[in-house]
């Protein structure tokens, strides 16, 4: 499937300057492995394995110099435990999505030295709806953190745990079922 995502925090002085948050919507893809599992013939518990990327965009502003934009794309696994119900052809579906390992790359500017480390082992919602049609399936779903969560920025020498006020993603999915 495809997506998108936002990904907000307060700007923060560091290392002489400031970080922040640039992209409100950025592109991303994910492939996943499911099995549904049906209790009743209209209710079904579904775990996943979904590996996904994902880019954020941040920037670094120097006061004397231009703003610096760095592009973090991650590559991560998610565990979503989704359970649904299945109204014919549409199915409505929610349940937590656990983050358990996330790779980075930045790519940018490369003046000032930039890392960040995101909080694996956080406890997402997700939410969607689905058609299916002869075991070919069409998905749009919601995730979000119910709680606030936090990164680790280090940009040259200075490190700083940031808190993100906003990561949420929008997906589209297409799938075959068999």
């Amino acid at each position: 499937g495809i997506g998108t995502g936002s990904y907000e925090f307060d700007s923060i002085p560091i290392e002489g300057g400031t970080l922040e948050s640039v992209g409100d919507r950025v592109g991303g893809y994910q492939a996943a492995i499911f099995m549904r599992l049906s209790i009743p013939t209209f209710i079904y518990i579904q775990p996943e394995v979904q590996l996904a990327q994902r880019d954020y965009v941040l920037g670094f502003k120097h006061p004397t110099q231009p703003k610096e934009f760095k592009t973090v794309r991650t590559h991560r696994v998610d565990i979503p435990v989704l359970v649904g119900i299945k109204l014919g052809s549409v199915r409505l579906f929610g349940g937590p999505v656990w983050r358990i390992d996330s790779q980075q790359q930045i790519e940018g500017g490369s003046t000032t030295p930039f890392d960040i480390i995101f909080n694996d082992n956080d406890i997402a919602a997700m939410g969607g709806v689905g058609i299916e049609f002869d075991g070919v399936v069409i998905e749009v779903r919601y995730s979000g953190y119910l709680k606030q969560t936090k990164a680790e920025m280090k940009v040259a020498s200075e490190r700083r745990e940031v808190d993100i006020t906003q990561d949420n993603t929008v997906q589209i999915n297409f799938g075959l079922f068999f």
